[in-house]
């Protein structure tokens, strides 16, 4: 369900992202080596309950049947770390939970998402299970201004998942997809809540949302128990938080025809 590695190498930080993730290396059971990005506990906006809502995000949109990039459990060893001869990434490291998160790095062929870029017509589907997705666990950093989006072709990688699920720092509009009004922010043009997909997907006539009913009511009980069995007992702070996300993902599922219908109401 999820990789457990352990880090090998630091290559350098990232070109973008508010959080400065690291660009990096690392090795699994069967040693062999994986080349990823690597958030870390300490840094800008950065927290283990960051690192905890990455994990089930990428999850979570795996199992809905979005493109992630594959997500990794990293340690970070002691001898690792006396090994790392930049002062500031060395003190990062030290100040960090000693299990960091990190995602398969897709490759220098990929780009971010722009807003100049336009939907084609097999990517309508995709594009509005990606505004539900989000709108459903209350992830409001996929905005024009910030896609957290790869593209390559018609191929597409969700990132960045560290803003959802914090239901209680966002405390109006409390995230409650299944209530009249409640997605409307999504739709807010010109917003920091507009999403990346409301402009083109606004107005359209026809469109399929049933898959999505599918793929949310296949969501099991089980599947879900898993996702807080994988979290690092050095997580163990913070799982009165995925708690909480891992019972609003049920609500959701449990109330998914309501949720289908402000999805519906907001893009009319």
């Amino acid at each position: 369900m999820i990789c457990e590695t352990r880090l090998s190498r630091l290559d350098r930080p990232t070109e973008v992202g508010r959080t400065k993730p690291l660009r990096a290396a690392v090795l699994d059971n069967l040693e062999n080596e994986h080349e990823i990005v690597l958030k870390v506990s300490d840094g800008p906006e950065c927290s283990i309950e960051g690192l905890a809502n990455e994990l089930i995000g990428s999850l979570l949109a795996a199992d809905l049947g979005l493109p992630v990039c594959k997500p990794f459990l990293v340690r970070i060893d002691r001898d690792f770390l006396e090994a790392v001869t930049d002062p500031s990434l060395k003190m990062r490291l030290q100040n960090s939970c000693p299990v960091a998160f990190g995602s398969e790095h897709a490759g220098v062929q990929w780009r971010r998402w722009l807003p100049s870029d336009r939907l084609s017509r097999n990517q309508i589907d995709q594009a509005i299970s990606v505004l539900a997705f989000d709108g459903f666990i209350g992830n409001s950093d996929r905005s024009p201004r910030n896609s957290n989006m790869l593209v390559k072709d018609q191929l597409w990688r969700l990132i960045d998942h560290e803003s959802a699920f914090r239901f209680r720092m966002k405390l109006f509009p409390r995230c409650e997809p299944w209530s009249p009004g409640n997605l409307a922010m999504m739709c807010n043009y010109g917003a920091d809540s507009e999403h990346i997909f409301a402009q083109q997907l606004s107005g359209k006539r026809e469109l399929d949302l049933t898959p999505i009913r599918a793929q949310w009511a296949d969501l099991s009980d089980v599947r879900l128990a898993q996702y807080d069995a994988v979290l690092p007992s050095e997580w163990d702070g913070v799982r009165p938080f995925i708690t909480e996300a891992l019972e609003h993902i049920k609500r959701v599922r449990d109330q998914i025809d309501h949720c289908i219908r402000e999805v519906e109401r907001v893009l009319s």
